[in-house]
């Protein structure tokens, strides 16, 4: 993990797109192995609504919105990341501390900020990014 991390992203989009469908079992939330550079959406479903950002093939930008964050899919698409970078910590608390609260909620596990914030309506609002 350490030499894929670049200062400014999360890794190569193969090596993300890699891990994460190592840890990945819902078959319909599989990463494409290739992905264009700029803002792409992956999943645009009921339940998850995922996109990236690449830069020159390196995901600086990942953002996962669901109205339902109880969901077993979301939970298991969070966690092919959280596991698949090795991110395991205290993210589980941020989670907690956003969606029972219907605001904001911030940490840094291993150089990746998780960016949590829930609307009052229950919508939450996850991105991954490369803490500065």
């Amino acid at each position: 993990m350490a030499q894929e991390l670049g200062t400014n992203d999360l890794g190569t989009y193969s090596y993300v797109s890699r891990v994460y469908n190592e840890n990945m079992r819902l078959a319909d939330y599989q990463l494409p192995k290739n992905a264009e550079n700029g803002e792409q959406v992956f999943f645009d479903t009921d339940e998850i609504h995922l996109t990236m950002q690449i830069d020159n093939q390196r995901v600086t930008k990942i953002t996962i919105v669901t109205p339902v964050p109880q969901s077993s899919t979301y939970m298991q698409v969070f966690e092919g990341f959280e596991f698949g970078l090795d991110a395991l910590g205290t993210w589980i608390n941020t989670y907690h501390r956003s969606t029972s609260s219907h605001g904001h909620a911030a940490d840094v596990v291993n150089g990746i900020l998780a960016d949590y914030n829930t609307t009052k309506d229950n919508v939450l609002t996850v991105s991954l990014t490369r803490a500065k």
